[in-house]
């Protein structure tokens, strides 16, 4: 009898606890609540334009991705030495725009846009100029096709803001960025614009064991990393990913977005994952993969 009442009577004392625990899980392992900054979802994310078929980051690519489907275009943004902020991955002109290794921030524009963008891709491309974040944003503008800017300098989060206030484009737009500085200073200056972290990977090469073992490792360290970007989007290298990653972080209030991808099993592969968002070279490709999945669950 003694036992059966001390027994009931440490239940009284720990269901509360281990209610309020549930209540308050959330907090109590990884701080506070996550923000509530707005999310867009863009499945099919054209990366830098239809790069397969077209120069990167030139207004061609862009059109193509536009007629193939794609619902988002990601471009890669700097800012020239008189202040106009220009689309290019690299810093420097060598690889894509036919010049050397001078810095393109140290250039103005108007000495940028005597470069050649499109040659390095093929003679039908040549005369292609390096476009400004305006003639981008002035094209997506009205289309289904928006806008997802990649901030490649510190620096410059203000103007790119500016350029998109300016076509009116602050809610169908989507700001990513390696620099945690640059997501912290954009999440200051525009809380109602959509920001993910990008990662191509994090922290996984101190882990042992397959892409699923190292799950609930990596899944601690990326809400920790959300909740100290005050974001609630992490745009990773497809690579790290796993159906328990994806699930463990989307449990957390957390939206799972990957790039670059362009192989056809690997896309149904992260899309039967539940990965919100796909960065392709061929948004062509993963359009007609994404029409032949909705045929198949009709």
């Amino acid at each position: 009898m003694t036992k059966t009442y001390d027994f009931w009577k440490k239940v009284r004392i720990i269901l509360p606890i281990f209610l309020l625990f549930l209540l308050f899980s959330g907090k109590l392992l990884f701080g506070e609540e996550l923000s509530t900054m707005p999310v867009l979802t863009r499945t099919n994310v054209a990366h830098r334009g239809a790069s397969f078929l077209a120069p990167e980051n030139t207004l061609i690519a862009y059109r193509i991705a536009i007629s193939a489907g794609a619902d988002g275009a990601e471009c890669d943004v700097y800012s020239s030495s008189d202040g106009v902020i220009f689309l290019s991955h690299d810093k420097t002109a060598k690889r894509t725009l036919g010049g050397g290794d001078q810095n393109l921030t140290q250039m103005t524009y108007a000495e940028i846009q005597k470069l050649d963008a499109g040659a390095w891709k093929g003679k039908q491309f040549r005369g292609e100029t390096v476009p400004k974040l305006d003639d981008y944003l002035e094209l997506l503008k009205d289309t289904n096709c928006h806008p997802v800017i990649e901030i490649k300098m510190e620096g410059i989060e203000q103007p790119v803001l500016e350029a998109v206030r300016k076509q009116d484009m602050t809610n169908v737009t989507t700001i990513i960025a390696f620099s945690e500085n640059v997501v912290k200073e954009i999440r200051r200056l525009e809380p109602n614009i959509c920001v993910a972290w990008l990662a191509w990977s994090y922290g996984e090469e101190s882990l042992t064991g397959t892409p699923e073992e190292k799950a609930e490792r990596l899944t601690e360290l990326l809400i920790k990393k959300c909740k100290e970007l005050d974001i609630t989007i992490l745009d990773l290298g497809h690579n790290i990913l796993s159906a328990a990653l994806i699930k463990n972080l989307q449990n957390a209030g957390i939206h799972v977005w990957c790039y670059t991808v362009n192989d056809v099993n690997r896309m149904n592969t992260l899309l039967d994952w539940g990965v919100e968002s796909i960065t392709t070279d061929r948004p062509e490709l993963l359009n007609e993969i994404m029409k032949t999945r909705k045929a198949t669950k009709k």
